[in-house]
């Protein structure tokens, strides 16, 4: 079973509503996982849509070893964004606005490894020194990211 791609068969590429994870998957060194977006052309973080009754717990493991071939160990969720800011139209003419529960992973099993298909490059970047462009949810949650990882390493 494909939901979106089910759903799609169903009603064309009118707006709807995806529910889904974003991983912000940070190394040693505090940077974060990145991949280079096949659909869009631009970067991204990992994760994606949750498949029809799928928790989101679980959407987050089957995105990232989809994705990158890792294993999360213990993600910490950190916040759900939504609302218009997140609206995008892909170059195929799918729309959707999205409501995301971002994740951020410290500790994985795996090497990072891109699918070839979502994603055709997989790379760590500072968060002070991210690439352009990104999709309107990644932006957000690594603006979020960025603050509580400030926060973060200022109470060491």
């Amino acid at each position: 079973m494909n939901y979106v791609r089910d759903l799609r068969a169903l009603i064309g590429h009118a707006p709807v509503n995806w529910v889904g994870v974003c991983a912000l998957v940070l190394n040693a060194e505090n940077k974060v996982l990145l991949q280079h977006r096949s659909d869009t052309g631009g970067w991204g973080t990992l994760g994606g849509i949750t498949e029809l009754g799928e928790p989101l717990p679980e959407t987050l493991r089957r995105e990232l070893w989809e994705e990158a071939r890792l294993a999360p160990v213990d993600p910490q969720f950190l916040t759900v964004i939504s609302g218009p800011q997140t609206y995008q139209k892909l170059p195929n003419g799918d729309e959707f606005y999205q409501v995301v529960a971002v994740y951020v992973v410290r500790e994985w099993q795996g090497v990072p490894v891109p699918d070839g298909k979502e994603g055709t490059e997989l790379r760590f970047f500072s968060l002070d020194d991210l690439p352009a462009p990104l999709g309107p949810v990644d932006g957000e949650a690594l603006g979020l990211g960025l603050r509580r990882e400030k926060s973060y390493t200022d109470s060491d």
